[in-house]
């Protein structure tokens, strides 16, 4: 009976075949389960445990304390300036005129630096301390008051400078070298805009534009954790985005946000060649009398701008941001929304791309809040949800940075739009190809029409 019941089974199971389990079962063990493609690599997970994970917390905390240093000295500084607003105009020039002294000795630090920090990563070369140095000391200056100028630029660049400078320190050679900028840049971004997630995913989607590296992911997940902690066990972890009120959305704002998303990538076209072009015209200057030469010339702007705001946040944007938060939950003017816009870029293309070190993510989310604070005027209930979806919009455009947008502007608002968000941020991302506001990226998608005839033909008999 049991035979006949296992006979039964196994012809139930098998049909006809002649299978020998037992064999069968005993080359699957020897052969492929204890394989070296299923076995457990020990030695890869003691390397990462012996050698990255420690590198990436030295990485972390490094990074945190000198962000926090350079926090604390861009708000006192602020402090000072914001007692007199005739400061905030006065201040610039001074900046401007160091600056240019900076530069003519050391080129390498002028302008917003990730341009330079993505070329650089492709050499072996190390950035030099005195190059470090100078950056931090100027982007301070800079980011202290009466400039428009994001805080990513000089942050991405002395990441990648002091990381690359700990990863040698720790007996890792060139061969590392790009993983460890790039672990040390998005840590100290991750830090200074209090989104270490974002930052990491900024960091690897802005090296290699469409297309995606994970292997420094990881370990520069957890050095932006630990320099986030760092920073904010000095500075606190306040969210950058201030909103007292909710973000809400409906299915009906759907297609007015992808005609947002749309709008936001022309405008940030034109601001592309705008600050190309001002980029290429400053060299006909002697570069250490740029930044000067340009500074002088946006500061009416400037006090135009703050005319027409009536907001004194737009002069100290760089120390807290609260420009973006005030877009966020109050209605301005359509015309003022105009005037930020096109003074945003004119402003930020004739001091950044006249050499005064600052980043370019702060003026795209300036023009993109400001498009949403446009199209909010048809759902004045959402206003919240379109200047933040704008915000992404406007970074995915910029940068090529979609994934990075989205989870940035989360982390910086403490708030969840991330449905609408990836409506306009999708919308504006594929709208923008070909164009970006950073040097040293390089499009994969480029081609031509002959190339596109090649894909869409019929095959010919035989091919």
């Amino acid at each position: 009976m049991k035979m006949w019941l296992k006979r039964m089974i196994k012809h139930l199971v098998f049909g006809d075949r002649d299978v020998d389990i037992r064999g069968r079962l005993s080359r699957m063990c020897r052969k492929d389960l204890c394989s070296m493609n299923i076995r457990i690599d020990s030695i890869s997970i003691i390397f990462f445990l012996g050698r990255w994970l420690p590198l990436s917390i030295a990485i972390g905390i490094t990074m945190g304390v000198i962000a926090s240093m350079m926090d604390l000295l861009v708000i006192k500084i602020n402090g000072l300036l914001s007692t007199h607003i005739v400061l905030l105009f006065v201040y610039p020039l001074l900046v401007a005129a160091i600056t240019g002294y900076v530069i003519k000795h050391n080129h390498e630090v002028s302008g917003p630096g990730i341009g330079f920090s993505i070329l650089h990563l492709k050499t072996k070369k190390y950035l030099q301390l005195h190059s470090i140095l100078a950056k931090l000391f100027i982007s301070v200056l800079t980011l202290s008051g009466g400039f428009i100028a994001g805080r990513e630029g000089p942050s991405f660049f002395l990441g990648i400078g002091i990381g690359e400078w700990i990863g040698k320190a720790y007996g890792f050679g060139k061969k590392f070298k790009n993983m460890l900028g790039l672990i040390g840049g998005g840590a100290f971004t991750g830090a200074l805009l209090k989104a270490p997630l974002g930052s990491s995913i900024f960091a690897m989607e802005l090296e290699n534009m469409y297309d995606f590296d994970y292997r420094p992911f990881i370990p520069m997940i957890v050095a932006s954790i630990v320099s986030y902690l760092t920073f904010s066990f000095f500075r606190g972890n306040h969210a950058f985005i201030k909103l007292t009120q909710k973000a809400v959305w409906s299915l009906e704002s759907i297609p007015y946000i992808i005609a947002m998303g749309f709008a936001v990538s022309l405008v940030i076209y034109a601001y592309t060649l705008f600050f190309h072009f001002f980029l290429k015209l400053s060299k006909m200057i002697p570069i250490g009398r740029r930044p000067l030469i340009g500074t002088i010339v946006a500061i009416p702007l400037m006090a135009i701008l703050y005319l027409i705001s009536q907001d004194p946040d737009i002069l100290s944007a760089p120390v807290n941001m609260n420009i973006l938060s005030n877009l966020a939950q109050t209605g301005f003017p359509i015309g003022v929304n105009i005037a930020i816009i096109v003074f945003t870029i004119i402003i930020t293309s004739l001091t950044l791309g006249f050499g005064i070190p600052g980043g370019l993510i702060l003026p795209v989310l300036i023009i993109g809040a400001a498009m949403g604070n446009i199209f909010g005027h048809f759902f004045p209930n959402q206003l919240v949800m379109f200047t933040l979806a704008g915000m992404g919009a406007g970074l995915s455009a910029g940068a090529k940075t979609p994934l990075a947008a989205i989870v940035m502007i989360t982390e910086m608002s403490h708030d969840d739009v991330v449905i609408p968000m990836t409506a306009a941020v999708i919308t504006s991302y594929l709208t923008s190809f070909g164009y970006s506001l950073y040097l040293g990226q390089e499009n994969i998608f480029r081609s031509s029409l002959k190339d596109f005839r090649s894909y869409t033909r019929h095959p010919k008999e035989g091919e």
